[in-house]
């Protein structure tokens, strides 16, 4: 027995064919239908991203599976697709959601930047003084965007960023009492978390899509009355 007699057939390369509108507008269809499910998706992942040893980065894979199958049907009338044209595509939605959940981050961190253990005191004389305890949530919120845009100019989205980015300590202070105010994943620590999230989205979106190179539906499931052979 030779070596080409054992030798593995090689699968035939995709073919994509005619471009077609009707192909193109299936396929846009799909990623616009993932990137909006992943937009409010978006608010729970970056709640989740700040669990300890960052094992919420493991959600963005899970979201994305689970966005791109639910996609995955509204692109079925664009198969067979080149992998290069998915590849694409699952990385445009991830970088578009990934600019969203910045948004998100940036706006959850400011709202809850006031929240227990924080202004102890400050909480305290407002009680005493017949406020809300909340109020100083609220404060704590405008003065940590106030303190961001005049700091880290513009604000916003972007000043977080090059706050998060530069891993220093922010002093902010509430009815005269000032906290220090760390971000947990500062400095490279930051980046490198965004970049992986992006990458884990990506990828799962990739693999919900990746059958979409097969002209026919692709299943392990053998259908009644077939052998299994085993190769």
């Amino acid at each position: 027995m030779t070596q080409t007699d054992d030798a593995v057939p090689q699968s035939p390369p995709i073919i994509e064919g005619p471009w077609t509108a009707a192909r193109a507008g299936a396929w846009r269809k799909a990623r616009v239908v993932s990137f909006l499910c992943l937009i409010p998706l978006g608010w729970l992942l970056v709640a989740l991203i700040w669990l300890p040893l960052y094992m919420g980065l493991f959600f963005f894979l899970v979201a994305g599976l689970l966005v791109g199958a639910v996609s995955f049907r509204l692109a079925r009338p664009a198969r067979p697709m080149a992998r290069r044209r998915i590849l694409r595509g699952a990385g445009v939605v991830a970088v578009a959601c990934t600019a969203i959940n910045l948004a998100w981050e940036y706006d959850q961190f400011a709202r809850t930047v006031g929240k227990p253990p924080r202004y102890a005191e400050a909480r305290n004389a407002a009680v005493t003084a017949g406020d809300k305890a909340s109020s100083i949530d609220s404060k704590a919120n405008v003065a940590f965007r106030t303190t961001l845009a005049e700091r880290y100019a513009p604000g916003g989205p972007i000043g977080y960023v090059r706050w998060a980015v530069s891993g220093l300590d922010l002093p902010l202070s509430v009815d005269g009492q000032t906290e220090t105010i760390v971000m947990p994943h500062g400095g490279f620590r930051w980046p490198i978390r965004t970049l992986a999230a992006l990458l884990l989205l990506a990828v799962g979106l990739y693999l919900s899509f990746e059958a979409l190179a097969s002209a026919e539906p692709v299943s392990n499931i053998l259908p009644p009355g077939a052998e299994y052979t085993e190769e």
